[in-house]
């Protein structure tokens, strides 16, 4: 047994410790939060960390990011290389991961594992794997870019068409590529360890992405059904649209039980889409518009799928009759507002062909043969409409006169039906989607301009005879004289003079007025009539 006095020593010092140890490891930043700054010791990439809080170290680490994007990793294979720079495989250095792993550092588990791996951290460091990260689909390019000659593209499995509509599996083959996941993990170790940025790519094999086994899974066999409408090739934009339409639909593959819409098939009809303008259908009128021809595309598909016995979920027919189809076996479509869908109702896949040549546009539904029918499809007129006829006033026209502006047509309402035959007997018969034409109104305009009266044409009226408006003396008596206008006279007609009983006499212009004077004259003067004194105090 300890003496008294040694127990009290040891009691001593275990309290101080208890009181010093926590004081030192707070002093030393032992319990900071995570939030705080990294311990010393702490680096990656060779770039310290040390003392920075998050905000620091992100802006550190994206200085760091931009230097590597900058960087080129040499790619080898046998004795070829090429240089592959980092920005253009979208390289990205994940600053936010990073700062977490370099404030939690030191800070995680009991005290005891905190106290030992600060003080490593000091005496050796800590070195973080950096956190980086690629574009897969850049990286793959611009690798299989690079190294071109020693990379060979799988070929995927196809469908062949034979003269007599059986189809054939032209088989895949494998491909040779570089492994991406190895060559990524390369580039992040070269880059960690500081070695020589080079690195060794790795070949692998790569599969087709449609086999040979998954094409004969689908069961398709041969011709289900076909059907071609005719239209003006000298057409062009018409004839254009057509052709793109149809080619978005060219080998297409459809699942069993799959719906098709033919507006997300095809997409907007849009200038940014290629579409050009052609006539279309507006509230029973052709006019020219974006896309103008989709719906023949539209109307010969549905007639294919109506006679591969397919399922028609949504159809509508056009506004009035169109000419390369029988009446009530359209469909038109217009984007985001009218569809034409149908499902596969077989048990295996669907492919289908598009064919746009001379004139004509052709659809091929092909598939598991064992589904195939004899269809026919049986359309006629339930009701004729009459159209009306309609006055419009027309302002250019003679009052009265009348002129056709639009002749009418009929419009009808059409019922449509499909048979189904197998080895000549019917097992199925099923009314359509019924159709509804407008009829188009016969337009009659009505003139209303009133007629003019004849106009008389314009002339020059003969000379006047002028007036004497003065008095003269002598044998001619008291008249009026007319002459160039002096001051205060007129140039127009006057009476004759007050106190006059002499009649006017008439002047012919550009004789001499009569000679002489009186209290009611004038006297001739340099550039004119000169006017009379005045005479009592009145105006002359």
């Amino acid at each position: 047994m300890l003496p008294v006095k040694i127990t009290r020593i040891i009691y001593g010092l275990l309290i101080a410790a208890a009181v010093v140890i926590p004081l030192v490891l707070f002093s030393s930043g032992f319990f900071a939060a995570v939030s705080k700054r990294v311990l010393p010791g702490i680096e990656v990439m060779g770039i310290s960390l040390e003392g920075l809080n998050k905000a620091e170290g992100l802006a550190r680490l994206a200085e760091l990011e931009k230097e590597l994007r900058a960087t080129r990793v040499l790619l080898r294979y046998q004795e070829d290389s090429w240089p592959l720079l980092l920005n253009e495989v979208g390289f990205n250095l994940n600053e936010e991961e990073i700062m977490e792993a370099a404030l939690s550092a030191g800070r995680s588990g009991p005290l005891l594992q905190r106290w030992q791996e600060r003080k490593r951290f000091k005496k050796t460091g800590l070195s973080l794997k950096p956190v980086i990260e690629f574009d897969r689909e850049k990286l793959a390019g611009r690798v299989n870019e690079l190294a071109a000659k020693i990379i060979v593209k799988p070929r995927d499995a196809s469908f062949q068409i034979n003269s007599d509509d059986t189809v054939t599996i032209i088989p895949g083959s494998n491909g040779i590529g570089v492994d991406l996941g190895k060559l990524e993990e390369d580039i992040i170790n070269v880059l960690s360890e500081g070695k020589k940025r080079e690195v060794n790519l790795s070949l692998t094999t790569v599969p087709p992405a449609r086999s040979t086994e998954l094409l004969e899974s689908m069961g398709v066999k041969g011709l289900l059904a076909s059907y071609t409408t005719s239209f003006d090739p000298s057409k062009t934009s018409r004839t254009y649209n057509i052709s793109v339409a149809a080619k978005a639909f060219d080998e297409l593959l459809i699942r069993p039980g799959h719906e098709v819409s033919f507006n997300k098939v095809v997409g907007p009809r849009s200038s940014e889409a290629g579409y050009k303008t052609a006539p279309i259908i507006v509230n029973n009128e052709f006019v020219d518009g974006l896309g103008g021809g989709v719906c023949q595309v539209s109307t010969t598909l549905y007639n294919c799928v109506l006679l591969a016995n397919l399922d028609i979920i949504e159809r509508s027919n056009h506004s009035i009759p169109v000419s390369y189809v029988p009446i009530g076996r359209d469909a038109t479509v217009v984007y985001d507002a009218i569809d034409f869908k149908f499902r596969n109702n077989t048990g295996d896949y669907l492919y289908v062909k598009s064919y746009v040549s001379n004139g004509h546009i052709t659809f091929k539904m092909y598939g598991n043969t064992a589904y195939k029918r004899d269809v026919s499809v049986n359309t006629w007129i339930v009701k004729e409409i009459e159209p009306k006829t309609v006055y419009e006033t027309d302002p250019n026209l003679p009052k009265g006169e009348q002129v056709v502006k639009q002749e009418g047509s009929k419009g009808f309402i059409v019922a449509a039906e499909r048979v189904v035959r197998k080895n000549g007997v019917v097992e199925k018969r099923e009314m359509l989607p019924s159709s509804d034409y407008s009829p188009v109104n016969k337009i009659i305009a009505v003139g209303v301009m009133e007629r003019a009266v004849p106009q008389i044409a314009p002339s020059t009226p003969a000379p006047s005879p002028v007036r004497l408006n003065e008095q003269v003396s002598g044998s001619q008596g008291n008249a009026a004289v007319t002459g160039p206008a002096g001051p205060g006279g007129s140039d127009g007609d006057q009476a004759p003079a007050s106190g006059s009983g002499s009649p006017a006499v008439m002047v012919i212009p550009g004789s001499k007025p009569p000679a002489g004077g009186g209290d009611a004259g004038g006297s001739r003067a340099p550039g004119g009539w000169s006017a009379p004194p005045e005479r009592n105090g009145a105006s002359p």
